[in-house]
């Protein structure tokens, strides 16, 4: 009998899976501060400012950082089941396939949760510095429905986003803390995490197909957790950290149903598919080829050259697919988004509130990242918390350095924006082998491929791996999102955790993201460890709604707008 069963292997998983199998080990005390226990430049890195009361140090300074004592636990009896068996397995092969330089979170968020400088110290002592990126210093806006949600800019500099400002941009630009780590860079620090903490052994290859509660009387004894292949695993608690990585939670716009005719299937494909395209190829090339002849693991071609693309929707993820269309060889792509063209660095908020020294503007109320968490963890209404998630992400962003890679495009006219628009009507030419789409702002397109960039719709309703535990433990679903606890338990009878955008009406708007990750993980290994520890309720949750929300804040200072 296992004491925790994880299903996925993502990054998230790896962040949890460190905490449960080091259950002793000392961390971090979460009301330390963000730029505690790391490196800063001297104070020659900043650019002419006036003086003020905060100074930097002359001289580069390493905080020690206290560690906190953990409760005494027994070993955990941990397993990770992931469909690919391998550590990130699919969050590298999404990378790889979109062809993605390097991540949008800096190096001071990463999945390891016993050492807020691990991944510094991993460039530093590999000698891979030249791996990290800098944030742009600046990007001219070539479209008219593009802009840039940064409050930081005057009325004069609307079109232009400058990091480079007095607020400090050639820190960030500069300085290790805040440099965006390279794809293969965050993949070989993945790989070290696992050798540093021996989790070789705790990942297996597995698909879960099912998840049943079994129950005595209206507690649940323990999970059954059914394998495809038959197998079948049994545990006392459960977490689900699969993320939106299967092909029933794409998110496909109402008119593809509507389309009558059958057409070839690689003439309308959603972005889903590319996730799975590098696992895919190893487990083909092992099947077909020596080892000794590595096999190319480049990114999937999304067109062939000369065809004409259509691209459906606003994110980075659409922005990265039309890169890789135009690089191919397309003649040409057309870009159709239901709202502008939103350019933004981070998935929330802007670069000055990354570590909650800056205020921004929000619907005229001035906030920083601290205000704006706890303002969240205050509020009692789940209602009103998917309100403010949506609010604060505000749909699908692409980064200035993306955009700034297809402006050549957009100025020699390969590339057409269409915002503000929709599919109305899309029809499939046997004759001429092609499609034909009416646009909701008037115009006609015709072409040869559609790619839908248009995300995924979580919906613990629909979620199969989910249903057997509904059907038991019935709880409230806003939109498809559960209203789990705040330990991110289902309920207080039914040890079965959610990672990840489940999670988002707890942990908030960056759930999704690895400083929301490393958020929950500490949130389910205390419950877990405490439980598994013997201490009584009581003694595990915080006394007062003040000190809870404190804790949440305090453990998410420096990580929130990522």
């Amino acid at each position: 009998m296992l004491d925790v069963l994880i299903v996925g292997g993502g990054p998230h998983a790896l962040t949890l899976s460190t905490l449960l199998t080091h259950p002793t080990h000392p961390i971090p005390p979460p009301g330390s501060d963000i730029l505690d226990g790391v490196q800063l430049s001297t104070a020659k890195s900043w650019p002419n400012r006036t003086r003020s009361k905060r100074r930097l140090p002359a001289k580069p300074v390493v905080c020690e950082v206290a560690s906190v004592e953990r409760v005494s636990c027994p070993p955990l009896q941990l397993c990770v089941v992931d469909a690919y068996g391998q550590w990130a397995c699919l969050w590298e092969s999404q990378f790889k396939a979109l062809n993605i330089p390097h991540l949008r979170s800096h190096t001071l968020v990463h999945t390891d949760p016993l050492n807020k400088r691990a991944l510094q110290e991993f460039v530093v002592q590999n000698g891979r510095e030249n791996e990290l990126h800098g944030l742009p210093e600046r990007v001219y806006i070539q479209d008219e429905n593009a802009f840039f949600n940064d409050n930081r800019l005057g009325k004069r500099d609307k079109l232009l986003l400058n990091s480079n400002s007095s607020s400090g941009g050639a820190f960030h630009q500069k300085n290790l803390c805040f440099s965006l780590p390279g794809t293969q860079l965050s993949v070989d620090f993945f790989t070290e995490q696992v050798r540093k903490y021996s989790l070789e052994s705790v990942l297996v290859k597995g698909t879960v197909d099912r998840i049943t509660p079994v129950l005595s009387g209206k507690a649940v004894l323990h999970f059954r957790v059914l394998l495809q292949n038959g197998d079948a695993l049994e545990a006392k608690r459960v977490v689900v950290a699969t993320g939106p990585t299967r092909a029933q939670m794409a998110n496909v716009p109402a008119w593809v149903s509507a389309v009558g005719e059958d057409y070839p299937e690689d003439s309308l494909q959603h972005t889903l598919q590319l996730m799975h395209h590098l696992p895919l190829l190893r487990q083909a090339d092992s099947l077909t080829q020596d080892s000794t002849c590595p096999s190319p693991e480049g990114p999937p071609r999304v067109c062939q050259p000369g065809q004409r693309l259509m691209v459906v929707g606003g994110g980075l993820t659409s922005a990265h697919v039309i890169s890789m269309a135009l690089q191919q060889g397309a003649s040409h792509v057309t870009w159709v988004m239901r709202k502008h063209l939103q350019l933004k660095q981070f998935d929330v908020g802007d670069v000055e509130s990354l570590i909650g020294r800056y205020s921004h503007v929000e619907h005229g109320i001035k906030m920083d990242g601290l205000a704006y968490l706890r303002q969240f963890y205050n509020e009692r209404s789940l209602h009103k918390r998917l309100a403010m998630i949506r609010q604060a992400r505000k749909g699908g962003a692409v980064t200035p350095e993306a955009y700034a890679q297809l402006q050549p495009f957009i100025q020699r006219g390969q590339l057409s924006i269409k915002a503000y628009c929709q599919v109305s009507q899309a029809k499939w030419c046997y004759q001429s082998q092609m499609w034909r789409l009416a646009l909701s702002c008037g115009d006609h397109w015709t072409g040869d491929k559609i790619w839908l960039a248009t995300g995924c719709k979580l919906d613990a309703n629909q979620d199969p791996l989910l249903s057997d535990i509904m059907k038991e433990f019935p709880i409230q679903v806003i939109d498809g999102w559960p209203c789990i606890m705040e330990n991110l338990r289902w309920t207080a009878s039914c040890p079965l955790y959610l990672m990840g955008q489940y999670a988002a009406l707890q942990i908030g708007p960056h759930a999704v993201n690895l400083a929301g990750g490393q958020a929950a993980s500490f949130r389910i290994a205390k419950d877990i460890i405490s439980e598994h520890s013997g201490m009584e309720q009581s003694n595990r949750v915080p006394r007062d709604m003040k000190a809870r929300t404190e804790d949440y804040v305090m453990n998410m200072h420096g990580l929130m707008w990522l």
